[in-house]
């Protein structure tokens, strides 16, 4: 079997493999003509590396990091260049885009690389020139930390400056020696999350794929009595939720109930986007009570917390009946995040820091 057969074979990745492979143009010329450029003059330059698909399938949609971070990145005061990492690496494979981006830092000298880690993607050896031999400030922001500490150890220590947004990973990095370290949280993209002021067409709902402790956690809270509607792959209510039905379900919400818990040994909450996207568009949230949300926001405040089932069935079946109540705390929630905790806040502190060092 020819080239050209394998990729056909392999479908649309694998013929953009095998384009790329043919293609002539050199280093330089792909790094100016490949890559998405918005310059405003005088304004610091980001480098941001970051994937567009979620899943890296265009079928899937545009990824959570194309719609927060990139877009965050976009409308603030900087000059952003945009290595779109899914789409050069589909085309051209890892060695050639490793090539791309070295050139890129080069020629347009961003005062920061933004790389939003999602796999091993990069040449190490690039990375460790780009850190140790320009003065780009090198910048990586984790996910999952909390499981992945260890085995993308040999890429985060190649960085400038590593970003968490888990303090256990933060303070253990501090322990053992490793000070260029920032902890930062999760956040929302104020410019796209807002207050739309709609009528409220449902009592609570869930967005989220159906499985396990959520949709007995749901089926619970319809047996007791409680409408949810639950929307994502796996509910009745339909399959992938895009971003506008999104922030439309949010906005015509009364209460916005987030089960939010990561997996690793044993059961562990964290602190997740979603605790800050539904207060940004002026619902209630009904969140999981943990250490970490109340160092963001207060319950009975600007949010609602719980302990279990049946505290929340209670506190659900409360505010419904009391909506002057669950409107102020909604609002307070409102004004703080976009005060304290929007994505633009984030990376305005992240890059302050990486450019004093």
């Amino acid at each position: 079997m020819d080239v050209l057969s394998r990729a056909i074979g392999k479908g649309y990745r694998g013929l953009d493999r095998f384009r790329g492979m043919l293609d002539n143009r050199s280093i330089e010329v792909l790094m100016e003509e490949e890559l998405e450029r918005h310059i405003k003059q005088g304004k610091k330059k980001i480098l941001y590396i970051g994937t567009r698909y979620d899943y890296e399938k265009k079928n899937m949609g545009l990824s959570f990091e194309h719609y927060n971070f990139f877009y965050t990145l976009l409308n603030m005061d900087l000059s952003l260049i945009y290595f779109v990492s899914d789409r050069l690496k589909q085309r051209f494979g890892l060695e050639k885009m490793s090539k791309i981006l070295r050139e890129a830092v080069y020629y347009y000298q961003p005062d920061v690389l933004f790389y939003c880690h999602y796999h091993d993607w990069i040449s190490h050896d690039v990375i460790k020139e780009i850190s140790e031999e320009l003065p780009t400030k090198t910048v990586i922001w984790l996910s999952d930390d909390h499981v992945n500490y260890e085995s993308e150890r040999a890429v985060w220590e190649l960085f400038n400056l590593v970003v968490t947004t888990e303090k256990n990973g933060y303070e253990r990095r501090i322990r053992e020696g490793f000070n260029n370290v920032f902890l930062s949280q999760w956040g929302y993209n104020h410019f796209i999350y807002r207050k739309l002021n709609l009528p409220k067409k449902y009592d609570v709902c869930f967005v989220g794929r159906c499985y396990g402790e959520r949709e007995n956690f749901v089926e619970t809270l319809r047996k007791k009595g409680i409408n949810v509607a639950a929307f994502g792959q796996g509910w009745r209510e339909g399959g992938r939720v895009t971003q506008s039905d999104l922030i439309k379900i949010f906005n015509q919400s009364k209460i916005i109930l987030n089960i939010s818990f990561a997996w690793t040994d044993e059961r562990v909450f964290c602190v997740k986007g979603r605790d800050f996207e539904s207060v940004g568009c002026g619902s209630l949230l009904l969140t999981k009570d943990t250490r970490e949300i109340a160092e963001y926001l207060t319950s009975g405040k600007e949010i609602v917390t719980y302990q279990d089932m049946d505290d929340a069935t209670e506190k659900i079946k409360y505010y419904l009946a009391n909506e002057g109540e669950r409107e102020e705390i909604a609002q307070r929630g409102y004004e703080r995040v976009l005060r304290e905790h929007t994505y633009e806040k984030r990376f305005s502190d992240i890059f302050e820091y990486a450019l004093k060092m």
